[in-house]
């Protein structure tokens, strides 16, 4: 069985009467005949700059040209914009329909903050509103002025990871990264500090948008690589301590937060260079030849004393 189709009947002049009247874009009585207006077409920059604005939940300031029963109409751009009636903040509820337009009234004329919440292209308008402007605009915080680089102040340490420990130093939470928290070996940050152990730390950057703050611990203590000219030379032999053992090396701690690597090549007779693992443990001492120091990338050259080296 074939479904029925009505017929095309075009509207009639009373109903473009009643949208002309009641409709968005009306501005009171209907003045005469109705007659269609070609709306001007919007850059399509324009939608996009208004999209963007959508996005990123920005607030726009606009004038309020006019209002229907629906709420207030503006514009921005030549876009027209509609702010619904549940949309503004003086607007009472529930509300009759002279309380309604005594209401929009006090908004004519006025230029305010409003929060774009839906671009429409295809009806070529926008949807605004006033009681997401609080929700749009950025809350400022008041930072105290001693949150800035090079200031040294307490913190306690939250919370302690492998790659770090989280230090709360009041106004907000920092980072030390492990690299930061000793001139020597760190091999996992909780042998230096523990979840709620009161420390000195340096601020080393600070991103107050995104409330991060960088920290250091080391850096409240000279560095050593600046005077190790000093205390160590080329040739000199010197005890040390083995930090870690290594396939190609060992790195030997010769001073507090000084390594040096022996390369494997220096490690003496065949047998030894074979089996590094097996014949030197973690904290072991040794002697050893210092052959050169590179303070700029913290290196130092070393050999076994006992090597082929040092009898070269």
């Amino acid at each position: 069985m074939e479904s029925y189709v009505p017929p095309y009947c075009p509207p009639c002049e009373a109903c473009w009467e009643a949208i002309l009247r009641e409709g968005p874009i009306s501005t009171g009585e209907v003045p005469g005949p109705w007659e269609w207006i070609e709306l001007p077409s919007v850059a399509l920059e324009i939608w996009d700059e208004a999209r963007d604005l959508q996005d990123r939940h920005s607030t726009v300031s606009i004038t309020v040209d006019s209002y229907n029963r629906g709420g207030l109409i503006a514009h921005w751009k030549s876009i027209e914009c509609f702010v619904p009636a549940s949309h503004l903040v003086a607007y009472p509820f529930p509300a009759d329909p002279d309380t309604r337009e005594s209401c929009f009234e006090r908004y004519l004329g006025k230029t305010l903050r409003f929060c774009v919440i839906e671009v429409e292209p295809s009806r070529n308008r926008i949807l605004l509103s006033e009681r997401r402007v609080a929700d749009c605009e950025p809350k400022h915080t008041e930072w105290p002025a001693w949150l800035c680089i090079g200031t040294v102040c307490d913190g306690i340490v939250t919370s302690v990871r492998p790659f770090g420990a989280f230090v709360d130093i009041g106004p907000l939470e920092g980072m030390v990264h492990i690299s930061e928290i000793s001139w020597g070996r760190v091999r996992h940050p909780q042998d230096f500090v523990a979840p709620g152990q009161s420390v000195k730390v340096r601020i080393l950057n600070v991103d107050l948008e995104h409330q991060r703050v960088g920290l250091s611990i080391k850096r409240l203590r000279p560095n050593p690589w600046a005077t190790v000219h000093d205390l160590l030379k080329p040739g000199d032999v010197i005890e040390g301590s083995v930090a870690s053992v290594e396939r190609f090396g060992l790195f030997v701690e010769l001073l507090e937060g000084i390594e040096g690597l022996v390369h494997i090549s220096g490690l003496g007779d065949a047998s030894c260079r074979n089996d590094v693992q097996s014949m030197f443990t973690v904290g072991e001492a040794i002697d050893v030849r210092i052959l050169d120091i590179l303070p700029d990338e913290h290196r130092i050259a070393l050999a076994l004393a006992t090597s082929e080296v040092e009898n070269a």
